[in-house]
């Protein structure tokens, strides 16, 4: 049995204000700062053979006293990041509805398919994240694999296990420094825990 446990990065301050933020990175917030000590304590208790992060300041900042405490190297992943906003990083929604409202209406219109300007599509970024994590399951096999990496990996990650397709990608709400335990048992997932923030409070 191979054990994935997926770790969205701790709230930054781009989370704070809604501003996108894939491939940019951003700062972690106060907030964020606390949340991980409070992760560190969680992780304690699991053992974990392996460690990836994507390239981000971000989630190699949650994850790296964990990793020193495991005595473990993190490996970094840029096929892990975040979908690539392109133009609009750094960027609301609010703000891009109001200066470029054509653009924000095929945002909606669009859906899965949209690709942002000069950066790429949610079915883009899906397709990117299955293939690094094949890789990833078939060179750590029957191992337990820390994944820390963003929102939209994560939920790419579990609509793939879960139904092969993107198309549920919505379906999973996943929190700041949230865990979400799955077990892949002969190939088949099984979801342990989905979007745990409970050891937060």
């Amino acid at each position: 049995m191979s054990k994935l446990i997926l770790v969205r990065h701790a709230t930054t301050k781009d989370n704070i204000n809604g501003n996108l933020s894939g491939h940019i990175d951003s700062d972690l917030s106060d907030l964020g700062n606390t949340q991980i000590l409070k992760l560190n304590k969680f992780l304690e208790k699991e053992n974990i053979d392996c460690i990836y992060t994507t390239t981000s300041a971000r989630t190699k900042n949650t994850i790296k006293d964990i990793a020193k405490s495991k005595n473990l190297n993190i490996v970094e992943s840029d096929k892990l990041k975040e979908i690539n906003f392109g133009d609009f990083e750094g960027m609301n929604f609010e703000y891009i509805k109001t200066i470029f409202p054509e653009e924000f209406e095929k945002i909606v219109q669009n859906g899965f398919e949209y690709k942002y300007p000069n950066g790429e599509s949610l079915v883009d970024s899906y397709n990117r994240v299955c293939k690094e994590l094949n890789y990833i399951l078939k060179t750590n096999k029957e191992k337990t694999i820390l994944i820390c990496a963003h929102a939209g990996t994560i939920r790419n990650i579990i609509s793939y296990l879960i139904g092969k397709t993107h198309e549920y990608h919505w379906n999973f709400k996943i929190d700041n420094a949230s865990i979400s335990i799955i077990d892949i048992v002969d190939g088949f997932p099984v979801i342990q825990t989905l979007n745990n923030t409970t050891y937060l409070i």
